[in-house]
């Protein structure tokens, strides 16, 4: 029984394997249809949105900057 499923698998594999050569050319362009159709569906973002920088983080910036200005290291808690 062995044989005769594994002969039985052999066969069926090599005929979808023919079957698919020989549609291949079909299969293909209705992928290509497919594809075009999904990439022109909906709108596409474009860019980014940049959130403004809050006053506080300016703020720490400006004392980073001015620390490194005079060689010092930052605290955190000058940041906090």
């Amino acid at each position: 029984m062995f044989i005769l499923g594994t002969i039985t698998g052999f066969l069926i594999s090599i005929l979808i394997f023919v079957i698919l050569a020989f549609f291949r050319s079909a299969i293909e362009k209705r992928i290509i249809v497919v594809e075009k159709v999904l990439s022109s569906a909906g709108a596409k973002p474009r860019g980014f949105i940049i959130e403004p920088k809050d006053e506080i983080e300016l703020i720490r910036e400006e004392i980073i900057k001015e620390n490194k200005i005079h060689g010092k290291d930052t605290k955190i808690s000058d940041l906090i």
